[in-house]
């Protein structure tokens, strides 16, 4: 296997992150919350960036049931967990606050699978513009200058999203960016069930080998903190997993997963999934930074 397919299409540190924790470089750590399990991956050094397939730094991922067969009260629980998870890897907050965050729907709106990021940003009550034009009312909501951007796909627009992002930092000046984005994932199991948080920017599109250029401190100029859920899977993964299943020896299907004939799968009720977790990670950005919600 060549070294572009020695990792299954993934965008999940967890699912790349390989059996030996020796490495020196790496953090591995796994807390079960009731229905709930949070994962922490730290990635210290090249030696293991490599090992991993990942940049430097942290990646933080909260899996849970199926958004629609939790109770309200769960609902509220995973809430307070992301919202732990992000603020820990949020950069320290400048010395008598005023800080501004750009938010960043990455995505294409117009595919459903793709849409988490649009969907949730749509949601969000930006707040940045109120500062300097009328500010009693922003001192009043108390709350962070949050400016949203939804830079579109390169098919729609013809820029790079990271373009259009670093074009709203440039203007903004914000202290970072979070950006949110669906993913890819090597699990079926993981679709729609899973939050990735870290600190260490995106590559949009990577997950399924169709990768842009990266939206990362490098290219901004500023911290890049990423919220991503994973969608899609790889159809020739879900076959190699059905035959290991069936007691097809392993050796026999990795002609399967060498293949690379990039057909992705997504869930049927990807639709009414897409608004529940574009509503539930809309809302723990909302008092994340203080914002009106919606009704």
């Amino acid at each position: 296997m060549d070294e572009a397919n020695r990792f299954p299409r993934t965008d999940l540190a967890t699912e790349r992150r390989r059996a030996d924790l020796s490495l020196p470089g790496t953090d591995y750590r796994e807390e079960v919350e009731g229905r709930f399990t949070v994962t922490r991956i730290t990635v210290g050094d090249a030696v293991s960036a490599r090992a991993i397939g990942r940049p430097i730094g942290h990646y933080l991922t909260v899996a849970y049931p199926p958004l629609d067969c939790l109770s309200d009260a769960e609902r509220d629980a995973l809430s307070a967990i992301l919202l732990r998870e992000i603020r820990s890897v949020l950069p320290r907050r400048r010395a008598g606050g005023g800080e501004c965050v750009l938010v960043a729907g990455l995505g294409n709106r117009a595919i459903v699978s793709d849409a988490v990021g649009p969907e949730t940003v749509g949601r969000l009550t930006a707040t940045a513009h109120l500062r300097e034009r009328d500010p009693e009312l922003f001192r009043s909501l108390g709350c962070h200058a949050v400016a949203t951007v939804v830079p579109g796909v390169l098919a729609d627009t013809g820029i790079e999203a990271v373009w259009a992002v670093a074009g709203a930092c440039r203007a903004l000046r914000p202290d970072y960016v979070l950006a949110i984005d669906a993913l890819a994932a090597r699990s079926s199991e993981r679709l729609m069930t899973t939050v990735q948080i870290a600190d260490t920017g995106i590559r949009p599109g990577s997950g399924i080998a169709n990768p842009r250029a990266a939206i990362d401190r490098e290219t901004l100029g500023v911290p890049v903190i990423s919220i991503g859920v994973p969608t899609v899977v790889e159809a020739m993964t879900l076959v190699a997993d059905r035959l290991l299943a069936a007691g097809i020896p392993e050796e026999e299907t990795d002609a399967l997963t060498d293949s690379r004939d990039l057909f992705f799968v997504t869930p049927k009720d990807i639709d009414l999934s897409v608004k529940r977790i574009s509503r539930l990670l809309a809302g723990v950005i909302s008092t994340l930074y203080g914002l009106p919600t919606e009704n």
